[in-house]
């Protein structure tokens, strides 16, 4: 293996909390707050919080230490994306940084149509606080209810030209953020929006459990109902394990990313338990506090597997509202929600697009501005699909937001712990830390986390792919083409940068000579 130590100072964290809520604000997303009450209310409450949580020990939290273990390592040979970190794995052969180049593109591509939700959020919190949402029907019919808002989010979405400003504060916002770098931008953010985001968490708790004399209790007391009738159906494990995969944001790099600026005597597996507590405190206890029970006090309980399956989209932008604005001063709890989601979409944001900034400053040697520049550029270019074009925000979910993210996480397990080695990736596991975890965690990695992975590959994707890849309406086709054009594009940069690194290498050797 050829390690090269970067000549150029990569930047650090400025302190362990700042780490962790970054690394968490990675992780806490609108999956936490809006996709995991839906998931456990239609799947039976206790019969998927069962294989939630065995599937968060046997693969969401190997899978996160995989990440951080491997983000340090490769952060001590001026590594972070996953084109270097692959190329450090195989002597910085070609065919390992195009490979790689897939752990680049995977969120890149899902903050395309990401950041455009994310300026939904935005939009609709300035809608709620200057009072432009719709006036709510007072009705028990859930449906009657959510009629103003479903035309009001169609509309707003259609797109509309508001909407469109929106995206272009968004992107600004985010820009301007990574613009000042890992400490001074997204460190600074996450200590100020995790902190908003558990507080505001907990008011928007509060508000819906107390709703109609504390009816929303009831709604809790649905999701966490000890109801096992269905833990023998195969369909559950797969939700709740697909649940665990997604709301963790395994597989994408981005926390290799984000570890790979740690100091090189960081306690990773402390950081890694952290980081996963919080995000599981945001979507355990804050996210399966706020809608089902708001919509519970609000509807009763006749209608709430219906509601469960309407999907994220229409339970945070049309149902919620149509709930929230319905309770006194409902304009401002409906603000509170929406910023509430801008700032967990916020912080998810940042963390998917410094990938290919450090692809960029790390292999392509260039300086910060040009990075984030020609970074930005690009997730404009898609999010302006995503915009403009139907059907081409669930055509990147389902392969850049599904298929390339499962099998990359594969991909991940195979390299970092077969290739690398069990006793290799042990002795990194338990550098410098204060928690030493035996070694059969490693063989849990190892051959257990596959075999989830394996099964929600299977039924998400395998099953149906001949269904899936024979739809050829015209705008799929054009995602499809897209995507394969940023693959080339980035699989162009592997080969490029390559060059750059090993004129590096032998420069260190005549230095040494």
């Amino acid at each position: 293996m050829i390690i090269i130590n970067n000549m150029a100072k990569r930047e650090k964290w400025q302190s362990r909390i700042g780490l962790i809520l970054a690394t968490a604000g990675n992780a806490v997303g609108l999956g936490n707050i809006l996709r995991f009450p839906s998931k456990a209310a239609l799947y039976g409450g206790g019969a998927f919080m069962l294989p939630y949580f065995i599937a968060f020990l046997l693969m969401g939290l190997p899978l996160m230490i995989i990440e951080w273990v491997i983000g340090r390592y490769a952060g001590k040979h001026g590594h972070g994306s996953m084109t270097g970190i692959l190329g450090l794995f195989f002597n910085h052969s070609s065919w390992a940084r195009i490979l790689g180049s897939i752990g680049v593109a995977i969120p890149v591509l899902i903050c395309m149509y990401y950041i455009y939700i994310e300026s939904w959020t935005l939009g609709f919190a300035f809608m709620s606080l200057f009072k432009q949402m719709p006036v709510p029907i007072k009705t028990a019919n859930p449906q009657e209810a959510v009629k103003p808002y479903v035309e009001f989010f169609r509309t707003y979405t259609n797109p509309s030209m508001i909407a469109y400003i929106f995206l272009l504060i968004t992107i600004a916002i985010n820009w301007f953020i990574l613009q000042k770098g890992v400490a001074k931008g997204i460190e600074i953010t996450a200590k100020i929006g995790m902190p908003a985001i558990i507080i505001f968490g907990i008011l928007l708790g509060i508000i819906s459990l107390s709703a109609r004399d504390w009816a929303g209790l009831e709604g809790l007391k649905f999701i966490y109902n000890l109801n096992f009738s269905g833990i023998k159906d195969p369909t559950v494990w797969i939700e709740a394990s697909g649940q665990i995969f997604f709301t963790l944001s395994l597989g994408m790099g981005a926390i290799a990313v984000y570890a790979s600026y740690v100091k090189p005597k960081e306690d990773v597996v402390k950081a890694g338990f952290w980081t996963a507590g919080i995000n599981e405190f945001v979507e355990v206890i804050i996210g399966a506090s706020i809608a089902i029970p708001a919509a519970f006090a609000m509807f009763s309980a006749v209608a709430i597997p219906e509601l469960a399956k309407e999907g994220t989209f229409r339970l945070g932008f049309m149902t919620m509202p149509a709930v929230l604005m319905n309770l006194p001063l409902g304009w401002i709890a409906s603000f509170i929600w929406f910023l509430l989601l801008f700032l967990a979409a916020l912080t998810s944001s940042l963390a998917l697009i410094q990938p290919i900034i450090a692809l960029f400053e790390d292999e392509m040697k260039w300086e910060h501005t040009k990075a984030v520049s020609v970074s930005m550029i690009l997730v404009i270019t898609g999010a302006h699909f995503s915009a403009f074009m139907p059907n081409f925000i669930d055509e990147l979910d389902f392969w850049a937001g599904c298929v390339m993210l499962l099998i990359f996480g594969l991909i991940e397990i195979i390299v970092f712990i077969w290739i690398f080695g069990i006793n290799n990736f042990y002795n990194e596991l338990i550098q410098n830390t204060s928690i030493k975890l035996p070694r059969a965690f490693v063989y849990v990695i190892a051959f257990i986390s596959p075999v989830f992975l394996s099964f929600i590959l299977y039924f998400w994707v395998i099953k149906d792919f001949g269904n899936l890849i024979t739809a050829g309406e015209s705008t799929k086709i054009i995602a499809r083409l897209f995507i394969l054009a940023f693959l080339a594009f980035l699989s162009f940069i592997a080969v490029k940068s390559r060059k750059i690194i090993l004129r590096d290498l032998r420069y260190t050797k005549i230095i040494k000579q």
